[in-house]
């Protein structure tokens, strides 16, 4: 009875010591422990995804939402909305979504990645990637990105977002 008595103290203090780490470095280093979050959850969306693939036949996707700007993207609603504000000669039509707001999905996937759009029946395929800093950087950046549209999140912890161009290859 006393040593499981320890025993659980022990582990207590080491929990506790473990949490106060812990929120020592999310108060002193945010950004760090966000981009090794969101590592850590690309590399969980990116297993589950490849489960899908392999047991399933299953694509990953994603759903496209409103078309709009800033407040239509936090509506956070787990589907990327149409930028209005990227519209331009020369560049797809752009849909956004936080990466904490299913945007994350796309940080994992590399050119020749097949995916699907909700609601249509056609598989897309990755063909083209961009990555432009989060500040200073304009539709100017986008010019000539390949595809029929592309999906755009930022990297968590980073000054990063990265631009995905789809193109249909089956329908």
């Amino acid at each position: 009875m006393r040593r499981s008595r320890t025993i659980l103290r022990t582990l207590g203090v080491a929990l506790l010591v473990a949490g106060a780490v812990l929120a020592a470095a999310a108060l002193l280093m945010p950004q760090a422990v966000e981009k090794a979050y969101g590592e850590a959850r690309t590399a969980v969306i990116q297993q589950v995804d490849q489960v899908r693939q392999d047991v399933f036949s299953e694509l990953p996707s994603v759903a496209l939402g409103a078309r709009g700007g800033i407040p239509e993207l936090d509506r956070c609603d787990g589907t990327f909305t149409e930028m209005l504000s990227y519209e331009r000669e020369d560049v797809p039509p752009v849909w956004a979504a936080h990466n904490n707001c299913a945007g994350d999905v796309i940080l994992g996937w590399g050119g020749g990645q097949q995916v699907r759009i909700d609601g249509r029946d056609e598989i897309y395929e990755v063909t083209d990637i961009r990555y432009t800093s989060k500040i200073w950087s304009s539709t100017d950046d986008l010019v000539g990105l390949g595809g029929e549209l592309a999906l755009q999140t930022c990297f968590y912890g980073e000054d990063r977002m990265k631009f995905v161009a789809l193109t249909e290859v089956s329908g």
